[in-house]
C-alpha cells in the first residue's frame, strides 16, 4: 500500500524554511503551502500532479483552476480556438477531503455544486478513495474507479458544448450570416461577451454586444460607446466573424 507522505515526497517539491518547516508550492498558484497542518492541500496537490505531471493532458487538452467558485479543483477543456472563446461551464468539478474523511458524507455537497454550477461530472477524492458522480438531467451516476488513470479517460471522453459550436464558429468566419445569428443569439445578448465582426463595403471591424435580432436586421451596442442607442444593420450586410471573447 503507497501512502501519501511517502507519494507526496517522491512527487512534490519539498524544502525546509527557517525553524525547520517543510514546505512545497501549488503546482496552479504557485502559492508555498507548509506540509504540517494542512492535510487536504497535500491531497489536492497529488490529484494536480497526475492532471499536470502524468496525465499528458495538461496544458494542451485542459486548462485548471484551483479555489474557484468555491470548488477546490475546476477542470476545464481547451478551447480550440483562440478567437472563440466564450463563457464555459466547468467540464469537472473536484473536492478534495483529507485522507482519514468518509467521502460518502460529501455526496450532497459535490452534487449540489454540479447542479449549481451546470457540470455534468464530479470526483470526491481522498488520496485513498476516488468517487465519479455523472449528472443526466439532475440524476446521479456514481462509479469507484481503482485509480487516477480512469480519470483521463473521464475527461477524453467528455463533451463540451464549446467543441459543438465551434464549427457553427468557423462558418461565420467564413461569412455564413445564418451561423453568426445562431451565435450572436447564443453568446452575445447581453454584456458578457464581445463580438468582433466586419460588414461589407466597411473598412473597419466592429466590437459589439447586447445583440438582438429581428428577422433579417440586426440590432447591437458598440463597445467603448456610451450612447443608449443601438447600431442597426440588415443580415445580408454581414461579411464575416472574427471572435468571440468572454
Amino acid at each position: 500500500m503507497i501512502y501519501l507522505n511517502e507519494e507526496m515526497q517522491e512527487k512534490l517539491n519539498i524544502y525546509i524554511k527557517q525553524y525547520n518547516q517543510k514546505y512545497t508550492k501549488c503546482l496552479i498558484r504557485g502559492l508555498e503551502i507548509p506540509i504540517d497542518g494542512r492535510p487536504e492541500e497535500l491531497v489536492r496537490q497529488m490529484f494536480l500532479h497526475f492532471l499536470i505531471k502524468e496525465s499528458g493532458l495538461f496544458p494542451d487538452k485542459i486548462n485548471i483552476k484551483v479555489e474557484s467558485n468555491n470548488h477546490d479543483i475546476e477542470i476545464y477543456k481547451k478551447q480550440k480556438n483562440e478567437k472563440f472563446k466564450p463563457y464555459q461551464n466547468p467540464l469537472i468539478i473536484v473536492e478534495v477531503k483529507r485522507e482519514d474523511v468518509n467521502l460518502q458524507n460529501y455526496y450532497n455537497q459535490i452534487q449540489r455544486y454540479l447542479i449549481n454550477s451546470g457540470c455534468n461530472i464530479g470526483i470526491l477524492y481522498n488520496y485513498h478513495e476516488i468517487i465519479i458522480f455523472i449528472r443526466k438531467s439532475n440524476q446521479f451516476e456514481i462509479y469507484y474507479p481503482e485509480n487516477l488513470r480512469k480519470i483521463k479517460e473521464l475527461i477524453l471522453q467528455a463533451d463540451s458544448s464549446i467543441d459543438d459550436d465551434l464549427l457553427e464558429f468557423e462558418n461565420a468566419q467564413n461569412g455564413n450570416s445564418q451561423s453568426f445569428v445562431y451565435l450572436i443569439n447564443k453568446y452575445a445578448k447581453y454584456t458578457n461577451h464581445t463580438v468582433a465582426f466586419k460588414l461589407k463595403h466597411q473598412l473597419s471591424a466592429i466590437d459589439g454586444y447586447l445583440f438582438n435580432v429581428k428577422e433579417n436586421k440586426i440590432e447591437y451596442k458598440m463597445c467603448g460607446k456610451y450612447s443608449q442607442k443601438y447600431q442597426t444593420f440588415d443580415s445580408q450586410d454581414f461579411e464575416k466573424l472574427i471572435y468571440i471573447i468572454y
